[in-house]
């Protein structure tokens, strides 16, 4: 197994004493201008310094070649062009979970009340389904399969109670079907380009199960296909690379594994922060690893010592990713 330590001082944040920020039509924008930055085995690490309570979500949009994701417990999405080093945020009313685009380019998103198509610029946001959860849960994790159906888990808010469903939607005009039950933590749902298999965490568990589909994307088994352990920490979300590989991020493990299809670990890369969450290809080339990381729940003592727990990776790891398939009209 490869391992790859970044815990070492030559990792460095974008400067932030070159910022530009303005505000218009509610909507946070800034403009961050990189200088130099560590090379290494994974070239071009960054780490930019958009620091997220909970950051979580991620997602490539080749629309408009933007990566999106979320601050769940700051109610908000950001959008950043890696090219033009743009980033922008917009804040709503409640929790809002993950975000992926439809066949037009538009916007959808899992919100703690239901899915909603959103206008980022105007921040307005549109209902187009409110599966029937408790008030005590809230949406979590989503992806889209190849064939455009919508795949997301929901989850008990205190993380306490297995109240959590994996849903399966085929299209925003039909309703949500529940494909499996019994989640405390859901998380990652990922689905093979050939639509015969789907991986998805149980993070209470530290548990990462295989389903095998029908040709009709519906789970036929379930099976464990890698269990953490108490060091490695929890699995959070996953992303599946061009040549089969399964990166995960790890919740209080200071890192991301990468699994080859037999369950075992090839690649470990390590983080200087303790709360990583989410994976995802992007880039015009999708030959970038963005990493979605959190500092909730961390002291201020360990604040200290992770500052830059919260904040967005960028890593090249030597493999591509795939371009996401919109969600079905």
């Amino acid at each position: 197994m490869k391992v790859n330590n970044l815990f070492d001082k030559e990792i460095q944040s974008v400067p932030m004493g070159g910022e530009q920020a303005f505000r218009f039509s509610g909507l946070h924008r800034r403009t961050h201008f990189l200088s130099n930055y560590h090379q290494d085995l994974f070239h071009a690490r960054k780490c930019w310094g958009f620091s997220c309570q909970l950051g979580e979500g991620l997602h490539w949009n080749t629309f408009d070649n933007c990566l999106y994701w979320v601050d769940i417990r700051r109610n908000r999405i950001h959008q950043f062009n890696p090219e033009s080093q743009l980033h922008q945020y917009r804040t709503f009313t409640e929790s809002v979970c993950w975000v992926v685009h439809n066949q037009q380019g538009e916007m959808v998103a899992g919100f703690a009340s239901g899915i909603y198509r959103v206008d980022f610029t105007r921040g307005e946001r549109t209902v187009i389904v409110q599966p029937p959860e408790p008030t005590s849960n809230r949406l979590n994790d989503a992806s889209v399969d190849p064939s455009g159906c919508l795949w997301f888990g929901s989850m008990d808010n205190s993380e306490q109670m297995p109240t959590g469903k994996l849903y399966r939607m085929a299209s925003m005009s039909e309703r949500p079907q529940v494909v499996d039950d019994g989640y405390v933590v859901s998380n990652g749902p990922v689905i093979t380009p050939d639509g015969r298999l789907m991986y998805h965490n149980s993070s209470s568990e530290r548990t990462i199960y295989r389903f095998i589909l029908d040709s009709r994307g519906i789970p036929l088994t379930k099976e464990p296909f890698a269990q953490f352990d108490e060091e490695m920490g929890c699995p959070d979300g996953m992303v599946m690379d061009a040549e089969g590989g399964l990166w995960v991020a790890q919740w209080g493990g200071h890192g991301i594994v990468r699994y080859t299809a037999d369950g075992n670990i090839d690649v470990r890369v390590e983080l200087p922060v303790p709360l990583v969450t989410n994976v995802c290809f992007g880039g015009k080339n999708l030959d970038r690893l963005f990493v979605t990381t959190a500092y909730q729940g961390l002291s201020l003592q360990q604040r200290l010592k992770y500052p830059q727990a919260g904040c967005l990776f960028e890593l090249n790891v030597g493999v591509k990713g795939l371009a996401a398939t919109p969600f079905n009209c």
